[in-house]
């Protein structure tokens, strides 16, 4: 015997058989119903209309993921950045070298002494020569001295003067002497001077005429006013085309000079004087594109967030 299902209960069975869900029975029933049924199939077809059509592709989904990758790329890039720039503006000012002032016993001067060529040249190839023996000044240098540097002048006798200036890394160099070393000079020199600044000390020979001074460089307080200048400079184009297009070109030739001059406050502070033109001016320039790379990805994820907001 058939059983015949009534309209008002195929119609609520209508979204489980679109959808697969009914059992086998129950679908044989109601296809015999929509074979009789015109109002019903009529409804089946519009809820067919109804559906909505499947996601073609996960492109959105991908795009979204590609978007959290890079913007988790960008934080660890400038969180590493921040880190860089602390340590190393640390490292500079712990490893500054100063000019170390003439104190009682920094230097000493123990004489000539004849000495080998080997003793006095290391590496030298073995050879007839480098046993031959050569006149040298030798100098026993306090450990307060990290480092020296040696200037040699023609006078106008024709005498040799070295004018020697002695470097520390440690900034309070009126700490107890350390362990001193031995310096050598080859070929020895008429007189030997001892500078800091304005302050000389004749250690060998007799006294030249005249003085020798040894200045700082004050280049560096040239680039950064340079540099302050012409973030001013940008800094104002910048805000007046704020609102056009290209106000990116502005914005980054402001993130330029304005990174050098903070990465000069950072390496050197306030002063703008070196004895280590090269060493200082490398280590701000080294600073400052660290600090520009950091500001430029800082600057880009603040506008994802404003965007994203």
């Amino acid at each position: 015997m058939n059983m015949k299902l009534p309209c008002a209960v195929v119609r609520d069975l209508l979204p489980l058989y679109a959808e697969k869900l009914t059992e086998a029975e129950t679908r044989k029933l109601v296809d015999e119903h929509l074979e009789n049924c015109a109002e019903c199939r009529q409804r089946l077809a519009d809820m067919d209309a109804e559906s909505p059509a499947p996601v073609e592709s996960a492109k959105p989904l991908i795009a979204l993921k590609k978007e959290i990758r890079k913007r988790r790329w960008f934080s660890a890039v400038a969180a590493a950045l921040v880190v860089f720039v602390v340590f190393f503006a640390f490292f500079c000012h712990e490893t500054r070298m100063e000019p170390v002032p003439w104190q009682s016993g920094l230097i000493e001067v123990e004489g000539i002494e004849a000495r080998t060529y080997g003793e006095v040249y290391e590496g030298a190839e073995a050879s007839d020569t480098s046993e031959s023996a050569v006149d040298v000044l030798v100098l026993r240098v306090d450990g307060r001295i990290n480092g020296t540097s040696e200037s040699v002048f023609i006078d106008d006798d024709g005498s040799r003067t070295l004018i020697l200036q002695g470097w520390s890394s440690n900034h309070n160099v009126s700490t107890l002497a350390m362990d001193s070393h031995e310096m050598i000079f080859c070929p020895v020199p008429d007189r030997l001077i001892y500078t800091a600044g304005s302050q000389q000390m004749l250690l060998w020979g007799k006294p030249m005429n005249g003085g020798v001074e040894i200045l700082p460089r004050l280049a560096l307080g040239f680039y950064v006013i340079i540099a302050a200048g012409s973030a001013l400079v940008f800094g104002i184009i910048w805000f007046l085309l704020r609102r056009q297009h290209h106000s990116w070109i502005p914005r980054q030739l402001f993130f330029a000079p304005a990174s050098y001059a903070t990465a000069h406050l950072l390496i050197m502070g306030i002063r703008t004087e070196s004895f280590f033109m090269e060493r200082d001016f490398l280590s701000i320039l080294l600073s400052a594109a660290a600090l520009y790379a950091l500001v430029s990805l800082v600057w880009q994820l603040w506008l994802q967030h404003r965007e994203a907001a």
